[in-house]
This record gives structure tokens, C-alpha cells and sequence, in this order.
């Protein structure tokens, strides 16, 4: 079976209040899965493309759920593996955007490339993974400069540059590995600006485009934008009152994927990204508002 892409990446369960009420005051918790990669697969599926998640979850109840879950979605999840002595890693969200991790010592924290054996990565149309696989162990960073190194077809990289993990005071020098060894580099203002220095967007598109990425894809508050060889390409956006902003920058990625495995140009692609990353900011959860559709 040939894939339109497979990702690598950690999942967990994921524990929130009901819109409106805090960790301290709810008397019941949603239960989802949240996980960069993974979500940006379920958009993948959703949207019609045949996508491999590859990833290792605990031998619990939290790894069943997950398993199912996005076995559901579509998602091929043939290799994802299961260890007995570690558990699948937790995140509990609060109301604005606010998470917290357990994560450490969790099944996905000690995958290293042999998780890949097996894995039709060469033969992948594209591969994707994010800087947190490289911050949440060295045996996942290594699995994800294997994966990389594997991939013969669109390499796409996420810094998701993010704190509490096992390597996030060092995650510039971490995550710039990765970035190196990508053709589609995804990542926020904030994040260009921590790996490459203070700089208007357009600076800091071309500075991440010096290390070898073909095209870099900027997500901003009020506009995206895109630097390829082609030039530069930009489109405004509102962003609107959001019940749950975790997970809308996987979404815009999913949106922004499909378009351009598909064909589309750049700014059909920003556009598909702009109105998926806004969906899924309408629920309580990093997919379930995810559209299955582009029109």
C-alpha cells in the first residue's frame, strides 16, 4: 500500500474541564487523545489521503483508547507497538490554551529507530514529525533523524518547540537537526524567531530557508504566509473566539498537506490551513471539529 504519508510522533490521552470550568472546579473531565503528529493524520484521513501513524503506546486502558480512536479515523496504525512496563503519556489542558505534560518515562519516550523497522517510510509520498519527538527523549530523536534520513519523498518538519519535556532548555539544539533534513517546514512567528533570531517574517522565512528547506510556512496572529522559490505568498486571517485553541496549528498543517499533495498551489494551501486550523478551535478537541471536506 503505497501512503500519502506516515507520521512519527508521540500520542496521549488527553484529560480537560468542560468549556468553562477549571481542573479545580469540574467534577467531570473529557477524555480525547492529543498528539501533534497524530492529529495532523486524522485531518490527513479525513480529507481522503491514506495515512501510517508509528508510534509506541503503554500496555493500558489509556493506549486502548488511543488505538482505537484513531483506528477509527482511518489511520493505519499497524505500527504502533505496545510496551508493557511503561504507560502511555498523559496531558491534562485548562481553560486558554494551558497544558500540562506527563510524559516522562512514558512507552513513546523510549522509541528509538527501531520502531522504523518494517515501516514503507522510503516509499512514502511524505513523512512527517515534529521537534517534540526530538525533546521528549534522545532514543526519539534519534528515531527521528533515522525517519528523516529514511524518507525519500516530501520531508515535513513542525519545530513545536514546547516546555516541560526532557529536552526543552536545549530544544533549539535539539529540533535544528531535523529542520536541516526537511523540504516543508511548518512552524509558528514565535517558534522561527527562538530557533533563528529576532527578524520581521519574511528575515526569518529566508534564515530558515538557508538551512534547507524548499518551502517554510509561517503560522501568524493576524496572517499566514508561505517563502518558497516561487516568492512570497501571504494571506490575512481573523482569528475568532476559540473554545479550545490546542491543536489548530496541526489541523492548519493537515489542511495545508493535503492541498499540496493533492496539486494545489501555495495559497489554496494557506487557505485549506487557515479554515481547518479555525474548525477545530470550535470544539473541546484537538480533531473531533475537523471538516471532512475542503469545499
Amino acid at each position: 500500500m503505497l501512503y500519502d504519508l506516515v507520521a512519527l510522533g508521540e500520542t496521549m490521552i488527553a484529560l480537560a474541564p468542560p468549556p468553562g470550568e477549571t481542573i479545580h472546579s469540574a467534577v467531570r473531565l473529557l477524555v480525547d487523545h492529543a498528539g501533534a503528529e497524530s492529529n495532523t493524520c486524522v485531518g490527513l484521513s479525513r480529507l481522503g489521503l491514506r495515512v501510517a501513524w508509528v508510534s509506541r503506546l503503554g500496555a493500558d486502558h489509556a493506549g486502548d483508547r488511543i488505538h482505537a480512536a484513531l483506528t477509527a479515523e482511518g489511520v493505519d496504525t499497524r505500527w504502533v507497538s505496545r510496551d508493557p512496563a511503561r504507560p502511555t503519556g498523559l496531558m491534562l489542558k485548562e481553560a486558554g490554551g494551558n497544558v500540562r505534560y506527563y510524559r516522562t518515562g512514558s512507552a513513546a519516550s523510549a522509541v528509538g529507530p527501531e520502531v522504523l523497522e518494517g515501516v514503507p517510510v522510503a516509499e512514502a509520498r511524505a513523512v512527517l514529525v515534529t521537534g517534540i519527538t526530538a525533546l521528549i527523549g534522545p532514543a526519539p530523536q534519534a528515531a527521528g533523524l533515522a525517519f528523516l534520513g529514511s524518507a525519500r519523498g516530501l520531508r515535513i518538519v513542525d519545530p513545536n518547540l514546547r516546555l516541560g519535556l526532557w529536552g526543552s532548555d536545549r530544544r533549539v539544539e535539539l529540533v535544528l537537526p531535523f529542520i536541516d533534513r526537511c523540504d516543508l517546514l511548518l512552524a509558528g512567528v514565535a517558534e522561527l524567531e527562538e530557533l533563528f533570531g529576532e527578524g520581521d517574517v519574511h528575515l526569518l522565512a529566508r534564515r530558515a530557508a538557508a538551512r534547507g528547506p524548499k518551502e517554510v510556512v509561517v503560522r501568524g496572529a493576524s496572517s499566514v504566509a508561505a517563502q518558497s522559490p516561487k516568492g512570497w505568498h501571504e494571506l490575512e486571517i481573523q482569528r475568532d473566539a476559540a473554545v479550545d485553541p490546542i491543536g489548530a496549528g496541526d489541523a492548519f498543517n493537515a489542511g495545508y498537506i493535503a492541498v499540496r499533495l493533492n496539486g494545489g498551489t501555495i495559497d489554496a494551501a494557506l487557505r485549506a490551513g487557515a479554515r481547518c486550523g479555525a474548525a477545530v478551535t470550535a470544539a473541546p478537541s484537538d480533531t473531533s471539529a475537523f471538516p471532512r471536506s475542503l469545499t
